[in-house]
């Protein structure tokens, strides 16, 4: 095979040969340094989130109520909002609920009372958010169906007497 650059220069031209002048590879080697910044910035920032967020244990204690307790990692003093979800055995919510978390420690782990319509067999920590409420999507109720008012109370009946 002949190397292209050894042939004359109306051959060369003939044959397709240019030099490669320097403003090119200059503009290529900046160019890919920008993608590579970019492609950077943006993995450090998908693996290092400003709220990091992990459903440790939930148990439904009775039909009206799940309790759920889960674990938020964000900066300290800014507000967190999460999203829950309790569903029956045929996946239909059963319970909704969006929790804001008050400025405050950088690790919290809070427990939610969530009033149920029936008993939960599945809870999904659907999203948190810093300072804003996550973009999830919304409850999937049947129809004629609500969320039950959130959070659950105990019934007056239940409720301890002081005196």
């Amino acid at each position: 095979m002949v190397d292209l650059k050894s042939l004359p220069p109306d051959l060369q031209e003939r044959y397709g040969y240019r030099k490669r002048s320097m403003v090119s590879l200059a503009v290529a080697a900046l160019i890919a340094v920008i993608v590579a910044v970019g492609l950077g910035w943006f993995a450090w920032r998908v693996a290092n989130p400003p709220v990091r967020w992990k459903l440790l244990t939930w148990s439904a204690p009775a039909a009206d109520h799940t309790r759920v307790t889960w674990e938020v990692r964000r900066r300290a003093g800014d507000s967190v909002t999460c999203v829950i979800r309790v569903q029956d055995a045929l996946m239909h919510d059963v319970g909704y609920a969006t929790v804001t978390l008050p400025p405050g420690d950088a690790y919290v782990q809070p427990t939610y009372n969530i009033g149920t319509r029936t008993a939960g067999r599945a809870v999904e920590l659907l999203a948190c958010a810093a300072n804003a409420v996550p973009r999830v999507g919304g409850p999937e109720f049947p129809p004629g169906t609500v969320n039950p008012p959130q959070p659950w109370t105990p019934p007056a009946a239940q409720l301890p007497l002081f005196g």
